[in-house]
């Protein structure tokens, strides 16, 4: 049996395994990678049971969520949790934006990206300087309210701006730097 896990409070089950996709056309972030590449190793990890690919916009600036789109074409959506992220502003240097229109606006392009009429994650990948960080989760809510979204996340985010962002109780997951060299957010856990 395989071991799933449920995201926060939401309807979302996916295996404890996902797939990274920053070097599935992260071509603004890995040089020399070849598209074909990436959408094989998609395919490779759908078809030995890996359910959860984790993108973003910043991942070649749209282009790993449009090869995941093509990839996952022709499997079963319903058994695929497709995770992405977003708030880097094209329009302005890339600099994280937060704005509940941006966010908005980034969760329809990623639809359309993906090839989807739903996001089962959807991430503020970075938090802004300015923007009400419960009001930019609200966005988010309202696009979950509109089936766009199965569950709300933060990326990035410090612990005072998660808690700014989760006044209203509706954050599910927080994806943070974790690893056996970056293990930081163990200081803060046992402090919540």
């Amino acid at each position: 049996m395989a071991m799933t896990t449920t995201i926060g409070k939401s309807t979302v089950t996916t295996g404890k395994l996902g797939l990274g996709t920053n070097k599935v056309g992260g071509h603004n972030l890995f040089p020399n990678l070849h598209d074909e590449d990436g959408i094989a190793v998609v395919k490779a990890a759908l078809d030995h049971g890996i359910d959860m690919l984790d993108t973003a916009y910043m991942y070649g600036l749209g282009q790993s969520e449009k090869l995941i789109g093509e990839a996952t074409q022709g499997y079963d959506r319903s058994k695929i949790i497709l995770a992405t992220k977003a708030a880097q502003d094209p329009h302005n240097d890339l600099k994280p934006n937060n704005d509940p229109k941006f966010l908005t606006q980034a969760i329809d392009d990623a639809l359309l990206r993906l090839k989807t009429d739903y996001l089962d994650i959807f991430y503020i990948h970075f938090p802004d300087d300015k923007t009400d960080k419960a009001e930019a989760v609200n966005a988010i809510a309202n696009a979950r309210k509109a089936g766009k979204v199965r569950a709300i996340g933060v990326s990035n985010f410090s612990l005072d701006q998660i808690k700014e962002a989760n006044q209203d109780n509706q954050v599910d997951v927080v994806e943070d730097n974790y690893s056996l060299v970056h293990r930081d957010a163990e200081q803060t856990c046992s402090r919540i």
